[in-house]
């Protein structure tokens, strides 16, 4: 007989009034505090579990006058249950039925004319047992799908006499990048690349024990990565396993080959580099110098083991050094001011100097310097300076526009006088080469491309054109562009060095001028058709009259012709007149 225990709240679901009262007697021998409900029919169990809930357990009558179908029933009543196990009690005495209700998920089967106070409280707590192991299971595989689904790292189950894939987690699709499906019809035989024997006598002598190895495996897309696997035996849904964790180290494995191969470099470059490394003591004396330093400065690095590198700093340029070494003990890492240098054959050289404090490294115990020789930077930087600093005077003492694109990165840079010239603020102007020829004027668009492809094409090296370029204000300017080509060491065109300059009122003025021609051209053109025509007319019937006065009959007549001609010649007169007053 099971002990009197705790409180126990029971649904039982009864139309049975009779069979009720036994079954609360039954379970009041057993039970010193019980909470009993009855529900009489299948809709008043609903109604029950839908509002209190939280039972301990449901006593399940299969015949309710409100629902026919069994099936239907249990079903019903085990979703609404809220996880409580639900015991049947029925008068059915088929146990094949019966097992039949335990695979849909009932706890126990119990026959009405069976019952007795001891097997009915049995059944109850062992049904309640039960669905307590089931939850802590249930939540146990819930954890370890958790873990299994959730690890960053790849995993995966496998039959272990087969090796077909049982099972595998996010990691290891996004990894190899097959499908959950496509993994289901592989083996992991699938993945390997060689040493297949190896693999297969490592899995066979460790059937039933954990092992580790390195291996080689193709992606889907066949990418070769490297794999440390690490497999445990397992029991997986009733067949014997392997749970695998697989550790990608591809990444790994590169870096470590960098890493050798950084070492070797740091090798080549300590003793045959363009670095020259040393190492001195608190005092800067050499205690040790590449032999690098007998290429680069021309100097025997075994003779200067022992000397104080002062003495062979330029007395100018100790002041400074001497000023910055003050951060040693402070600072792990900095650099010296560029300094000059005395090689082997008495030549001052520039050197360029980080001092790295390595005294508490027992395998250093000094100040490590990494000196570069910086002679030829130096000599370009003067050169650099100087012709910055008359291109710097040009610009200054020119109101010309200067222009400098590089046409790789399609950016121009302009001198200020592009604010002047156009007035442009530093927000409105553009960068690019669409930006410049999008105000290029419309007539002079394609004539300036045509020439400007050329240059881009490395046909041409200089560039001389007139054009209008449009201002912030929406006028136009007439401009001169001289631009020259610059290549680079392929002789391909990399930079377009221009002078542009306003020619605005130059070009109003020629404009003038050429308008103005144009009318003497038209004047001169009346003179010499128009006004000879009245005027040779005036001069025929002149010398007429002087020839045949005496003889002619229509004087008046030729004196009419000849008004007429001296007025039509006035005319012609007045016209010129106004048309160069119209000029000037």
């Amino acid at each position: 007989m099971v002990a009197k225990s705790g409180e126990l709240k029971v649904l039982v679901i009864e139309d049975n009034p009779g069979d009720f009262i036994l079954i609360e007697d039954y379970l009041s021998e057993e039970h010193a505090a019980l909470e009993l409900r009855r529900a009489e029919n299948f809709k008043m169990a609903k109604e029950i579990l839908h509002t209190s809930g939280n039972f301990d357990t449901v006593l399940l009558d299969l015949s309710l006058p409100d629902i026919k179908n069994t099936e239907t029933l249990v079903k019903e009543i085990l979703a609404l249950s809220n996880g409580a196990p639900v015991v049947v009690l029925t008068g059915y005495t088929n146990k094949d039925y019966g097992m039949k209700t335990l695979s849909w998920g009932v706890s126990d089967y119990l026959l009405k004319d069976e019952i007795n106070a001891s097997n009915l409280s049995k059944s109850i707590h062992y049904s309640m047992e039960r669905k307590k192991v089931q939850r802590q299971l249930y939540e146990s595989e819930e954890k370890y799908r958790t873990l299994f689904d959730s690890s960053p790292l790849p995993k995966w189950v496998l039959d272990r006499h087969t090796l077909e894939f049982l099972d595998v987690n996010q990691a290891a699709i996004n990894l190899y990048g097959y499908t959950r499906e496509e993994f289901m019809k592989m083996t992991v035989r699938d993945l390997w690349v060689d040493d297949k024997d190896k693999i297969e006598q490592t899995v066979e002598d460790n059937f039933h024990d954990f092992f580790s190895i390195r291996v080689k495996h193709y992606t889907k897309s066949r990418k070769l990565i490297f794999i440390d696997v690490q497999s445990n035996p397992i029991i997986f849904g009733g067949r014997e396993a392997r749970v695998t964790l697989a550790h990608n180290i591809t990444e790994k494995l590169k870096a470590e080959e960098k890493l050798r191969h950084s070492q070797q470099r740091f090798k080549a470059l300590v003793q045959d580099g363009s670095d020259v490394i040393s190492i001195l003591d608190e005092n800067f004396n050499y205690t040790y110098i590449s032999p690098s330093a007998r290429n680069i400065l021309g100097v025997n690095p075994e003779k200067l083991e022992g000397s104080n590198a002062f003495k062979y700093i330029h007395n100018e340029d100790r002041p400074y050094i001497e000023d910055k070494i003050k951060f040693i003990g402070k600072v792990k890492s900095f650099q010296l001011p560029s300094y000059r240098y005395r090689n082997g054959e008495g030549e001052w050289r520039w050197l360029e100097t980080i001092i790295s404090d390595l005294r508490d490294d027992p395998a250093v115990n000094g100040l490590v310097a990494t000196s570069r020789d910086i002679t030829s930077f130096k000599i370009q930087e003067k050169e650099l300076r100087e012709s910055l600093e008359r291109y710097d005077i040009v610009a200054k003492a020119t109101s010309d526009l200067i222009t400098d694109y590089n046409i790789e990165n399609d950016t121009f840079q302009f001198s200020n006088a592009i604010y002047d010239t156009f007035g442009y603020s530093p927000e409105e102007l553009g960068t690019s080469r669409k930006w410049w020829e999008e105000r290029l004027h419309p007539e002079d668009y394609e004539r300036v491309t045509k020439e400007a492809k050329e240059v881009f094409s490395n046909q041409k090296k200089l560039l001389n054109i007139e054009y209008r370029f449009k201002c912030a204000d929406g006028n136009y300017k007439y401009i001169l562009d001289r631009s020259y080509v610059i290549s680079d060491a392929e002789g391909k065109p990399s930079r377009i060095i221009g002078s542009v300059q306003d020619i605005t009122e130059r070009r109003k003025y020629i404009n003038a001028i050429e308008r103005s021609n144009e009318r003497l051209r038209e004047i001169a053109w009346t003179q010499s058709h128009v006004v000879r025509a009245p005027l040779a007319r005036i001069m025929g019937l002149i010398d007429l009259l002087k020839n045949q006065r005496n003889n002619l009959d229509n004087i008046e007549e030729i004196i009419d012709n000849i008004l007429n001609s001296s007025e039509e010649l006035d005319k012609v007169i007045r016209k010129i007149t106004n048309k160069t007053e119209e000029d000037f």
